[in-house]
């Protein structure tokens, strides 16, 4: 079962943590600062943990706590009966929809940073240069040019 987020209380580094013990507080609601203080760690310690293939890019489920007890009092089903799961098992590497909205709304202020910054290149590019500038570096470019020789009725490029 799922518990609702609630508020992390500190505790004591433990000599070790597993790779299964993040996963279940990921299914628990528990968010990466939640962990640095549950574990009294530091921030930066959780992000390692997440470098792991199978944590990379996990994110904590998202419930939202019920104003009321909720009760099952459904009656066990017979062995000829189809089986339901009572718990059912959630693909680790699964997206809730928010999490997808979440991601896409990232992307595409992501993309939007990335415009603007081009479209103030190009104008820094296409904007007006000082003319003083303009005539000196068209005076260099004269002065670069390949000169043309002229010995004996021919004629050389140097």
């Amino acid at each position: 079962m799922i518990e609702m987020n609630k508020k992390q209380e500190a505790g004591e580094t433990p000599v070790k943590i597993s790779v299964m013990q993040i996963d279940q507080d990921l299914k628990n609601g528990v968010s990466k600062s939640d962990m640095a203080v549950k574990y009294d760690i530091k921030p930066w310690e959780v992000d390692r943990m997440f470098e792991h293939p199978f944590l990379k890019g996990r994110r904590p489920s998202k419930r939202k706590p019920l104003s009321f007890e909720f009760v099952d009092d459904t009656e066990p089903l017979n062995s000829g009966d189809i089986a339901v799961e009572q718990e059912a098992e959630v693909d680790s590497n699964q997206v809730t929809l928010e999490q997808a909205i979440d991601d896409a709304i990232e992307d595409v202020e992501e993309a939007k940073n990335q415009m603007q910054e081009t479209q103030e290149a190009i104008l820094d590019m296409l904007s007006p240069m000082d003319p003083e500038e303009t005539i000196e570096s068209l005076i260099d470019e004269v002065e670069e040019e390949e000169e043309i020789k002229v010995d004996d009725g021919s004629f050389e490029i140097n």
